[in-house]
């Protein structure tokens, strides 16, 4: 499972979410907004819009800049989210009559939240001159600063022009990532990817320079884009002679550039980390107060330069109260030092077996997971001996393929977490259809703890998460997704796994297709 949904609620709640997006994914049956009335009145709540279907319109042609949060009122990451943007609201309000922040009840405006494709809270849009369909996402930081400033650089220049030596030198000293645009012709189409990229890349700020001067100063003698980095030396980006500059070539290349070669895990660096938007780190797990096992930090260090762009290198002190991520890995602070390599699109783990951690074991464990030459690491809890006892069968990874696969057996089956409320008030009903069908000799009811227990290509977003596995050979897997009551369940387990609406569907397309084949009989006898 997505490590995200483990650590949401522990300490290390940002770490590697932006991976996976800080959403929350369940949700819970409501009522269209088509059941209410509503006023176009804008009203607001702690300086923020709350807008809805019918007021929306009039938002979009009141304030040139818009930025919608749609939020669930029992999602856990909306309410944290709402103190931080309450307060941006009030900063941007104070500092122009052209922004605001607004948000929108999406359990409650539903067709809103089916027109803008909201799959998950909260989901954060970004309106520009009052276009409806030419949103944004929203892909700053999700606290007050990182909002107000994400805000800001699209309603001001995205980067500015340098017109001499001084002002270019304040410009390079003064910001933590700058970046300059070299073009000779102020009209260069380049310049126009380069203000796309300026756009979107928040944690950057932005500068054009054309006068000559300032090619002199910088020793540049061509179009290019040179990213200012104070602990190494400049970097150079030329784009393509035919092609010209590639936005997403230059995005890439600063995201990779921003962050160091290795990085150590903390507040500050968990955004830089995900920014960079590598998919493979490799987790160097160590006590930074044991003096020898920092000496294995400088093997990690030598290991990494090889894998720049494509590993991202990140060590992580085991006593730094980061107790919920070893949990995760299946650690125990009794077998730090250790690595293991994650990919977040995969979200497969892999775990270090050499003898020891040296640059060379670091360089060949690394290499040998790219080339797709490690099998991956899934976690899964023992058997518990009474697993099978109760009518709700209890299953684990080690037992889930045997179980859930079997071909004599339609197996339905929750995925749960231990801390989910939902699932916690879910329990009573599982139980009930467990009791249901426990005489069933064809009918498995089940569940299984997936912070616990992973199993390979199966990944689950939201809990609770209920799956059916149909009895046959042909290894099926029916998401369940209508509403968590006893009858609706039996109903869909007596069906074979056919949802009611779908149920609904194919008896009223085998009534047209029977009274079809009648009308043409009666054609034929005639």
């Amino acid at each position: 499972m997505r490590w995200l949904i483990f650590l949401q609620f522990c300490l290390l709640s940002t770490f590697y979410s932006s991976a996976f997006g800080q959403n929350d994914a369940t949700e819970e049956p409501t009522k269209s907004s088509s059941e209410e009335e509503t006023s176009d009145e804008l009203l607001e709540e702690d300086n923020v819009l709350v807008l809805n279907k019918r007021n929306f319109n009039k938002a979009l042609e009141t304030y040139k800049y818009l930025l919608v949060e749609f939020y669930a009122p029992w999602c856990g990451h909306c309410q944290e989210l709402a103190p931080k943007y309450t307060k941006a609201a009030e900063i941007l309000k104070d500092k122009s009559e052209e922004v605001r922040l607004a948000k929108v009840d999406g359990t409650v405006e539903t067709d809103l939240s089916t027109e803008f494709n909201v799959n998950g809270y909260p989901t954060l849009k970004f309106f520009k001159g009052g276009n409806r369909t030419g949103h944004i996402d929203y892909g700053g930081k999700r606290d007050q600063d990182g909002l107000v400033k994400w805000m800001l650089r699209r309603m001001g220049p995205a980067a500015v022009v340098l017109d001499n030596v001084e002002s270019a030198e304040k410009f390079t000293s003064s910001q933590e990532f700058p970046v300059i645009g070299f073009f000779k012709n102020p009209e260069d189409a380049d310049i126009k990817i380069f203000y796309e990229v300026a756009e979107l890349q928040e944690d950057f700020t932005f500068a054009l320079a054309h006068d000559e001067k300032l090619f002199e100063k910088f020793g540049v003698t061509e179009d290019t884009v040179i990213f200012f980095k104070k602990s190494e030396e400049n970097l150079n980006f030329k784009p393509d002679e035919d092609l010209g500059l590639d936005k997403d070539e230059l995005s890439k290349f600063l995201r990779i550039n921003s962050i160091d070669l290795v990085t150590e895990y903390s507040a500050e660096t968990s955004d830089k980390i995900f920014a960079a938007q590598i998919p493979n780190h490799l987790l160097l797990f160590i006590n930074k107060s044991d003096d020898s096992q920092l000496v294995l930090l400088e093997h990690f260090r030598k290991a990494a330069p090889d894998f720049k762009g494509k590993v991202l290198f990140v060590f992580i002190d085991s006593n730094g109260g980061y107790a919920s991520v070893l949990e995760y890995f299946g650690l125990k602070s009794s077998d730090v030092p250790t690595l293991r390599f994650i990919n977040l699109e995969s979200v497969k783990k892999y775990v270090f077996n050499a003898p020891e951690i040296t640059e060379d074991t670091i360089q060949a464990f690394c290499r040998s997971v790219l080339e797709g030459n490690v099998k991956q690491n899934l976690m899964s809890e023992e058997i518990p001996e009474d697993w099978d006892k109760s009518p709700v069968k209890v299953l684990v990874g080690k037992n889930f393929e045997e179980v859930a696969y079997d071909e004599t057996k339609n197996v339905f089956v929750e995925f749960y977490a231990p801390w989910c409320s939902h699932c916690k008030e879910m329990e009573p009903v599982w139980e009930e259809l467990g009791e249901k069908y426990k005489d069933h000799e064809n009918v498995i009811i089940a569940k299984i703890d997936a912070t616990a227990n992973e199993i390979d290509g199966l990944r689950v977003r939201g809990f609770p998460n209920l799956r059916f596995f149909p009895a046959g050979p042909e290894r099926k897997m029916i998401e369940y997704t209508k509403e968590r009551t006893v009858e609706l369940f039996s109903a869909f387990i007596d069906s074979g796994g056919v949802l009611p609406d779908e149920q609904e569907t194919k008896e009223a397309e085998a009534e047209e297709s029977k009274e079809a084949a009648e009308e043409d009989k009666g054609k034929d006898e005639l």
